[in-house]
């Protein structure tokens, strides 16, 4: 093979690389055998990238086209047999039979070449050790995980478009002294799932995904649940109120949270004690036989998060948490689950601090209604306060909010606020709750009475505030029935994290014709 077109295949072979990791939104997808064989589909794909790529693809897009004569790179069939035409005094030879020679040697390099490279795109890697060195799992290759596979002292990335297939009894945890950057893209996403064949998947296939950190947790000597207790490895917690887990963004996380033993599963997503350096972002977890996400203190925060089918808590929040959410979904299947949220501060002593108080923005619960089995949206408890604002709490058989312990002094000391808030079709017959208040253990405290205060400027409707397709399991939608004007919102905060614009209810713009769900997001029941 000349050395000319040596260099034009590694050319494009980077290229397509790149096209993978994102850096031309114009082109999601490029296969490498047609980009050599077909010239037309070639140039096609090299005029997007030099108008639409980044700067540096930009530019490699332009070295290929000047060294690039129009010609197929490959046969186009592994099959097709090479023959020269006869040579006779009337008919001059084509090119393909005058080249031949050099030409035959060429396309044995490249078929050899492509060859590699397909079967490198298309590779299973195995993971059965744990993981020391800094590593990357790159796009085009799927990686199944044998066991509980820990990340130790480095980082591992995860490429745009990898999946991750995890087996009976797998985990991934990263611990304390490592970090994880699975950097999906809306096109790509990085995506956990059951090392099963789609249609035999189901819930607690696998473990989940681990994130440990150094930031505060209120629980002495803390460490995750679903890590046997003397395994110093699921140990986390610290001083570092910024300490950073890494980064998860655009990526799914299915049919998660196995039993390790008797009543203690790991989560699709666990966070112990990370710190607001953690980039949460653009994450669904599905059908999780556990919690959905679950944090343990830390102060990580949330953004366009998406929970759906969990068989436990959606969102669950211990041992100090105070970090913050904006656009988060959850959605609650008819046949199992419990709350959507479920906050506790911590059992032993419900007054240690840091106290678990996050804050919300812009969220949407849906809890299917009066189903086979009927939910709670946010149940409160053992010391935990909260702020809860344009939240959209829409079907509820049991009841909007429970609150136990000691809520009173929550409220007194703002450490507890719900305002700007749609209660829609909650209840029975448009009741908040069902509680009988004498009955129950947060001493006396009312919370219908208290969330229709009038200073909280929150919204209680007998009807349902979301479109009829959010009760779909395979393809719902969250976009709110109310227009923006008939909305009573608060403005969010003034910080880098919060979108200040969103003054509206629930997690999906009501005025927007494309919302943060597109394209990455799926639903498989099995």
């Amino acid at each position: 093979m000349s050395d000319q077109s040596s260099l034009l295949v590694e050319k494009l072979w980077r290229l397509k690389r790149r096209i993978d990791k994102g850096q031309c939104p114009s082109v999601d997808f490029v296969h490498l055998n047609v980009l050599l064989r077909e010239p037309n589909y070639r140039n096609d794909v090299l005029m997007r990238v030099e108008a639409n790529g980044t700067p540096e693809l930009q530019a490699l897009a332009r070295e290929i086209m000047a060294n690039d004569d129009g010609r197929p790179l490959m046969a186009k069939s592994s099959n097709q047999k090479l023959q020269a035409s006869p040579v006779t005094p009337q008919k001059r030879r084509g090119w393909f039979a005058r080249h031949a020679l050099v030409l035959v040697p060429v396309i044995g390099t490249v078929v050899a070449t492509v060859a590699g490279f397909t079967a490198f795109e298309n590779r299973n890697v195995r993971i059965s050790a744990d993981i020391t060195a800094d590593t990357v799992w790159e796009s085009g290759h799927r990686y199944t995980l044998e066991n509980t596979v820990f990340v130790e002292g480095a980082n591992l990335t995860i490429e745009p478009g990898v999946t991750i297939e995890g087996e009976p009894g797998s985990a991934l945890v990263v611990t304390s002294s490592a970090k994880l950057f699975a950097r999906g893209s809306r096109n790509q996403p990085v995506v956990f799932t059951s090392s099963k064949e789609p249609g035999a998947r189901a819930r607690g296939d696998w473990g989940g995904v681990v994130l440990l950190g150094k930031a505060p947790v209120n629980e002495p000597n803390a460490r995750i649940e679903g890590v046997p207790e003397n395994d110093t490895r699921g140990q986390f917690g610290g001083s570092d109120t910024q300490h950073s887990c890494g980064v998860v963004q655009y990526t799914r996380i299915e049919f998660a949270g196995f039993e390790v033993y008797q009543n203690n599963e790991l989560n699709g997503l666990t966070l112990g004690g990370c710190g607001s350096n953690t980039i949460i972002q653009n994450v669904q977890v599905h059908r999780a036989l556990d919690d959905g996400i679950e944090m343990f203190g830390g102060t990580v925060d949330l953004k366009n998060i998406l929970v759906t089918g969990a068989a436990d808590d959606s969102i669950d929040w211990d041992w100090g948490w105070r970090g913050r959410v904006q656009f988060a979904i959850i959605q609650q299947y008819r046949d199992v689950g419990d709350n959507a949220f479920e906050g506790d501060n911590n059992g032993s002593s419900h007054s240690t601090v840091p106290r678990s108080e996050p804050t919300f923005y812009n969220v949407t619960l849906y809890g299917s209604g009066r189903s086979a089995k009927e939910h709670r949206a946010i149940m409160l408890r053992e010391g935990s306060g909260g702020h809860f604002h344009n939240m959209i709490i829409d079907s509820y058989a049991i009841e909007a909010l429970d609150t136990r312990d000691e809520v009173t002094a929550l409220v007194g000391m703002n450490a507890l606020t719900f305002s700007h808030n749609l209660l829609a079709n909650n209840g029975r017959l448009g009741n908040l709750t069902i509680v009988n208040e004498t009955d129950d253990d947060d001493f006396g405290f009312n919370e219908e009475l208290w969330i229709r205060s009038p200073e909280l400027q929150n919204t209680v409707q007998v009807e349902t505030g979301l479109q009829p397709s959010v009760t779909s399991e395979s393809s719902p939608h969250f976009r709110p029935r109310s227009s923006v004007r008939a909305m009573t919102a608060k403005r969010p905060p003034k910080a880098e994290f919060f979108d200040e614009s969103a003054m509206y209810q629930g997690a999906v713009n009501p005025r927007a014709t494309s919302t943060w769900l597109d394209d990455w997001t799926a639903f498989p029941e099995s």
